[in-house]
């Protein structure tokens, strides 16, 4: 049986990489939608629950921040800094 931070298999950790290199080159950050969608249009399709887990992974890590964004109508957003 898998340990839950490694439930998404391999390619978490390049997944984990990409999503901090988008988040960091975001001026106003990415809800968690549009992160979706931006792996979606790269042809990148990955399970909600498994992408929840590696934005999860990088917020304890305190790679990532989750900031409440009054730009995107007071929806929460993944940035560097709040």
């Amino acid at each position: 049986m898998r340990k839950g931070s490694d439930i998404c298999g391999e390619a978490a950790d390049i997944l984990r990489d990409k999503l901090v290199s988008l988040i960091t080159n975001s001026r106003s950050g990415y809800t968690f939608d549009e992160l979706r969608e931006i792996l979606e249009n790269e042809g990148i399709y990955i399970d909600g629950l498994c992408l929840r887990k590696i934005l999860s992974d990088l917020l304890r890590k305190d790679l990532i921040k989750k900031c409440l964004s009054e730009e995107k109508h007071n929806k929460f957003v993944f940035k560097i800094t709040c």
